[in-house]
């Protein structure tokens, strides 16, 4: 574990985001235009990251009890293949279809393709990520509003600690839904190749960023990208708290539309969800929102 009084470790509060955002897509970039499999590349580089993150939060942790085990690695673990391996082969070839129709439409009325394919690929990739929060903000806002779906989405909040690998506890049923949303005005748009790969990985690098458990320094990038401290007061066991900072990668669409909350110099103290006898084995979570009554909140909390 690193000192914190060091000049060292302060810069390192600042670096390490740039270097783990930008340092992944540009490998990833690099090794695509060298003709290396898409496929390849993109999960190799994730993967890499894992290593990257475990290795911070153990040097860097924003807060030491995180980083002791809560008998979740299992739960995150199982999570991780069905929600982030399985769901998405199985899903997005049907979404595609489903929306092969509008989107050929909506090419026809442009008078060809409407993804700009000649930008430059960061270029490309802004637009994407603009796209896909687009979606997905009102897919994860209308997770917490509205009570069905809540249930489901309550199991990504069921985590009593933060840590990188938790970013893919999610329920079967809130990934479909949230891959719908993320997925639709992209698709819709008709983006595809590269620029998919590298948005990729650059959602898993917000994903981790989101959830981790390193001492970051943001400065005014927390009014670009939703992570860290925003993502950790979404996790918040106050529901007037928990209820802002929705954008999956970034902030612009809760700064739009009200939702960003970031208090100053005041540290996130408990998470989680409210009711402490909610279940942690994943599929106990898997069938939780299936039982009767309100396991996830106590009675008269959740607003």
């Amino acid at each position: 574990m690193l000192r914190t009084d060091t000049p060292l470790y302060r810069r390192l509060q600042w670096l390490i985001f740039p270097a783990l955002f930008i340092g992944p897509l540009w490998g990833a970039a690099v090794l695509i235009g060298a003709g290396y499999s898409v496929a390849i590349v993109t999960y190799g580089v994730i993967a890499a990251m894992w290593i990257a993150f475990l290795a911070l939060e153990w040097l860097m942790p924003f807060r030491r009890d995180w980083n002791t085990p809560a008998g979740d690695l299992r739960n995150d673990t199982i999570s991780a293949l069905i929600a982030y391996g399985l769901l998405p082969a199985l899903l997005k070839p049907v979404f595609y279809a489903m929306l092969a129709g509008a989107a050929a439409w909506l090419a026809l009325q442009w008078g060809g393709n409407i993804w700009p394919t000649h930008w430059p690929l960061w270029a490309q990739l802004i637009i994407l990520m603009l796209a896909g929060d687009a979606g997905r903000y009102w897919g994860h806002r209308l997770a917490h509003e509205v009570p069905l779906l809540w249930r489901f989405h309550a199991v990504h909040h069921s985590a009593t600690r933060l840590w990188f690998f938790n970013a893919m506890r999610q329920h079967p049923v809130d990934k479909t839904v949230f891959t719908f949303t993320e997925l639709l005005f992209p698709i819709l748009l008709g983006a595809q190749g590269d620029v998919l790969a590298l948005y990729l990985i650059a959602t898993a690098s917000c994903g981790y960023f989101q959830h981790c458990n390193i001492d970051v320094k943001l400065g005014p990038l927390y009014y670009i990208f939703n992570i860290v401290d925003l993502h950790r007061w979404h996790h918040s066991r106050e529901i007037w708290q928990s209820n802002n900072n929705y954008g999956n990668n970034l902030i612009v669409y809760d700064i739009l539309f009200g939702t960003r909350y970031l208090p100053k110099d005041e540290p996130i103290t408990d998470i989680g969800l409210i009711n402490p006898d909610y279940p942690q084995t994943y599929w106990q979570q898997f069938m939780a929102p299936f039982r009767k009554g309100n396991l996830d909140k106590e009675v008269g909390r959740r607003v």
